[in-house]
């Protein structure tokens, strides 16, 4: 197999007012987003097409996956191949699925074995999010050829405040059970949060029922993610993030019967992984961060033989992983002019 190696250089100027501000973490900046320049920027201060939605906002809507808050976001269309943990793509204003660049606190999830390298939303649950950032519209100058029709940031909580500790259970149609168990806390130097959640239930079939197809497609989702800071110093921040998706789909006949189909299976893993260091210098005028993510996912479809299908055999296997490393500077050089630059 063949490795690939790409090094992007970034480099442009950014003028507004509170950059400085923004580094030295004194004054308070109201609503920002980050996702739109790669820095913390006052939501009236962005000149992009975007939507943030909180996490008051998300756990208000009662829903427990990413793809259903996300249905009601404008310019944004969601299609789903079937019942819960089916293949589920985002396009974003029009465009492709391959052409929206999805991160989990900085971490590129985009499927690297995919061709298209586009996300399957079907397994990404609300758990610990602290926070959505839609971007519309062209963003390879930032990220890269991969957000040409927008960027969607998730970010986790970071944990703050009193340690505490939170259950729930939930309960409905076709037998769908959801258990969370959650901690959370942090001080000024130390801060965590983490989450984990099983989901499970009977499904539907994806196949036609007027064709005597009732066999249900189950689906279980079991999700870890982990948030880990320390400030060692008031110039110096790390932070530890790591997410862990592991789904079982049951899946219906793919060839020309179109049915159901008994056994057939797709399990999938996934690992997102995140470090991160930033430094302030310069009496907070120049900012680094350098931070390290890892991708990994594999995917198993197995459909042996059975009574319905006597001639099918499917097995397949694929395992991939993206490593990145970026290492960006921003230097404030006055109240107007913020310069960034990076690898």
């Amino acid at each position: 197999m063949k490795r690939y190696v790409t090094i992007t250089v970034l480099l442009f100027l950014l003028v507004r007012v509170p950059s400085v501000l923004a580094a030295g973490g004194g004054v308070s900046l109201g609503e920002v987003v980050v996702t739109a320049d790669r820095l913390l920027t006052p939501t009236d201060e962005v000149g992009s097409s975007f939507t943030v939605l909180t996490g008051e906002e998300i756990a208000r809507t009662g829903k427990g996956t990413v793809l259903e808050v996300l249905r009601d976001v404008p310019g944004l269309e969601v299609v789903q191949t079937g019942g819960i943990g089916k293949t589920t793509s985002i396009f974003l204003r029009g465009a492709n699925a391959e052409h929206t660049l999805v991160l989990v606190d900085g971490v590129e999830v985009n499927d690297p074995i995919s061709p298209r390298r586009s996300f399957n939303f079907s397994d990404l649950t609300i758990d610990n999010i602290d926070r959505i950032e839609i971007l519309r519209g062209p963003q390879s100058t930032l990220y890269g050829s991969d957000a040409l029709g927008g960027v969607i940031q998730i970010f986790t909580r970071k944990g703050k405040g009193k340690s505490s500790l939170s259950l729930s259970t939930e309960g409905g149609s076709f037998r769908t059970f959801r258990e969370t168990v959650g901690s959370e806390g942090g001080t000024e130097q130390v801060r965590y949060a983490f989450t984990l959640s099983h989901t499970d239930t009977r499904g539907i079939s994806a196949a036609d029922r007027r064709e005597g197809n009732d066999e249900q497609d189950g689906y279980r989702n079991q999700t870890v993610s982990a948030r880990f800071g320390w400030s060692p110093r008031e110039d110096l921040d790390l932070d530890f993030s790591a997410r862990y998706i592991d789904a079982k789909s049951d899946l219906d006949n793919s060839g020309g019967a179109g049915g159901d189909d008994p056994n057939r299976t797709l399990d999938s893993r996934r690992l997102f992984l995140r470090s991160e260091a930033r430094l302030l210098l310069w009496e907070d005028r120049w900012e680094q961060r350098i931070g390290f993510s890892l991708t990994d996912k594999e995917r198993k479809d197995r459909n042996d033989p059975d009574t319905d299908y006597p001639l099918d055999s499917l097995r397949s296997s694929y395992d991939s992983a993206f490593r990145k490393i970026e290492w960006q500077h921003n230097l404030y050089l006055s109240e107007d002019h913020t310069v960034t630059f990076g690898l």
